[in-house]
């Protein structure tokens, strides 16, 4: 069962960074219009730090998906703390930064850091 759990969480967190990477690197409005509020905030090129965060998610999205493969540890910590770190920064994003607090992508975040510490802690 333990097995079952850890593959869902690999698979899953892989699937939802996955499904927020493509529209930051596609460019699709809505991204653009998340990260312009955050560049304005930061006073940083919304653009930039648009295409930087869904290199990164693409990155934790291949990093899960080699640990979920070869089960190295080195992996699954490295794929796991990104992302703990990166859905922090998301969250303080959100809280910081955002006119309006989109309470959906809070209660994503919070979940995939869960999974990140319960997985972290568990390899």
């Amino acid at each position: 069962m333990k097995k079952i759990l850890d593959y869902f969480i690999a698979g899953a967190a892989a699937a939802i960074m996955l499904f927020f990477a493509i529209p930051k690197l596609l460019g699709k409005e809505q991204s653009r219009a998340g990260f312009a509020e955050f560049g304005a905030v930061l006073s940083v090129d919304a653009d930039a730090f648009r295409i930087f965060t869904g290199i990164a998610e693409l990155g934790i999205v291949a990093l899960l998906i080699l640990f979920m493969f070869t089960k190295n540890s080195l992996h699954g910590r490295l794929a796991f703390g990104f992302l703990l770190v990166t859905m922090i920064s998301a969250i303080g994003l959100e809280f910081y930064a955002r006119a309006e607090v989109k309470p959906v992508l809070v209660v994503i975040a919070v979940v995939l850091s869960i999974f990140s510490v319960y997985r972290f802690k568990t390899i």
